[in-house]
């Protein structure tokens, strides 16, 4: 399939394995660090019960009705819950949230391709990015590390809206904020669910980028709709646009 550009005046991004790599080993490090605070704050816990709360974290807003985000406080504060049967204090808290923060940012880099791709983009296109992500913080901090923040027009994070894509607000949104209607952005995102059917449903134009190994595998399912363009890097993506 291919795009019609004629009327496209913006590209919105995906963040975590579109724009940049966040693949399971950047996941077991970031669970790693927060693990190790829990640890420091309130002493040994059962980590085979940590990583299965962990992975039913991830999966839990796509099972919500309304596709509710949670917060990163909100998650670790069940965690504690969860693990030492006892409500974390303020500042355990924070503590806890502080080591995730600094070490997610920490995790993320930009490819070497990145900034030039987006620079040139820039020149034809307003550019966004919506991440799914419980903390705006962390991605905005992320972004600013690796630079990426100054090739955005917008930006968007489920953790600061209180739904994962594909909940239509999200797309909504970020085309208002680019001053587009829906049918003028191409949405690029390696999520088959959140990225791809989100876009499609809301009127954009979807690009299914599989250049890294997603975390959020979902089925087909009847009713779904194809992407416009699979591309396998996301350098790909000038070829087409």
């Amino acid at each position: 399939m291919s795009i019609d550009l004629q009327h496209i005046r913006a590209v919105v991004f995906d963040y975590g394995n579109t724009l940049v790599e966040f693949t399971a080993r950047h996941v077991e490090a970031l669970d790693a660090a927060i693990a190790a605070a829990m640890q420091a704050a309130f002493g040994p816990f059962d980590l085979r019960r940590y990583a299965e709360l962990r992975r039913h974290g991830y999966r839990s807003p796509y099972s919500h009705p309304e596709l509710r985000e949670s917060t990163v406080p909100e998650l670790l504060h069940g965690l504690v819950r969860e693990l030492f049967a006892r409500t974390p204090r303020d500042a355990e808290l924070e503590a806890i949230v502080a080591a995730h923060d600094e070490q997610f940012v920490r995790l993320v880099d930009a490819p070497d391709y990145l900034h030039g791709l987006l620079e040139r983009l820039r020149l034809r296109y307003r550019l966004a990015l919506v991440s799914n992500y419980p903390c705006g913080r962390s991605i905005r901090r992320s972004l600013a590390r690796t630079g990426i923040d100054r090739y955005m027009d917008a930006l968007l994070v489920s953790g600061d809206v209180g739904h994962v894509k594909p909940h239509p607000l999200l797309f909504r949104t970020i085309a208002q904020s680019l001053d587009v209607a829906p049918g003028q952005a191409v949405f690029v995102g390696d999520n088959w669910l959140g990225d791809v059917q989100g876009a499609k449903r809301s009127g954009m134009w979807a690009v299914h980028t599989r250049q890294f190994d997603t975390l959020e595998l979902f089925d087909r399912e009847e009713g779904h709709h194809d992407a416009d363009l699979v591309i396998r890097h996301l350098s790909e993506l000038e070829e087409h646009l």
